[in-house]
């Protein structure tokens, strides 16, 4: 994707953190009949290997009749896309309109596209791990998280019998994270109270990320 330079994000840690917070991705592949895509929650998880040491990779599960992964031309890359909704971003909110009326509207967010390869993972136990591992993640924030063991042991093999799960390399990474860096300390500011002063849910969320980024 085109980056503009004051928006690449290169810190990993901060792209992890928003895959961790945005985790539900849009999954592109090329097939036989023309591109292909689906939305899945993926995970990130890092681990050792030999010879490689150190490798990255994404985590997720298709239902087995998801064409997707049936009709993938063998031996190419995937596209994975992580983004939020973003903001809309009014020139009303920059003092400098006031003065010059050079500004214009814009929309504020955050992408990451990563260039995968895939591997599809049959075994059940390592099936039972994804699914463990993607609702853990999601029920963090429940006061009673279910957990696989909340369902009878044979439903959950007969669930798994209807899946497949599979691992994405991390071969590529381009991070865009919009968040009006490219503004002066005043059109900043203003940016933030404009977002605030809506006083909705994803403006206020909005805010708190304009303001973080560019403490």
């Amino acid at each position: 994707m085109h980056i503009p330079s004051v928006f690449c994000e290169k810190d990993f840690d901060n792209i992890i953190d928003f895959i961790a917070e945005k985790p539900f991705a849009t999954l592109i592949a090329q097939t036989e009949n023309g591109i292909e895509a689906c939305h899945i929650p993926l995970f990130f998880h890092e681990e050792c290997s030999e010879p490689n040491g150190q490798q990255r990779y994404l985590y997720g599960h298709f239902g087995r009749k998801n064409p997707i992964y049936l009709e993938a031309l063998a031996d190419t890359s995937w596209l994975i896309i992580f983004q939020d909704s973003g903001h809309y971003i009014s020139p009303n909110w920059y003092p400098s309109k006031a003065q010059t009326h050079k500004e214009v509207p814009t929309w504020n967010y955050q992408s990451v596209h990563i260039q995968s390869t895939i591997e599809l993972l049959e075994d059940p136990d390592t099936l039972k791990w994804i699914l463990a591992t993607t609702t853990a993640q999601q029920e963090i924030v429940s006061e009673n998280p279910w957990s696989l063991e909340d369902a009878p042991a044979t439903y959950i093999d007969a669930m798994c019998r209807g899946i497949i799960g599979f691992r994405l390399t991390i071969d590529a990474i381009q991070a865009q994270f919009k968040l009006s860096q490219n503004k002066t300390a005043d059109n900043i500011a203003g940016v933030i109270k404009g977002l605030e002063q809506l006083n909705t849910s994803d403006a206020l969320t909005m805010a708190a990320k304009v303001a973080t980024h560019n403490s």
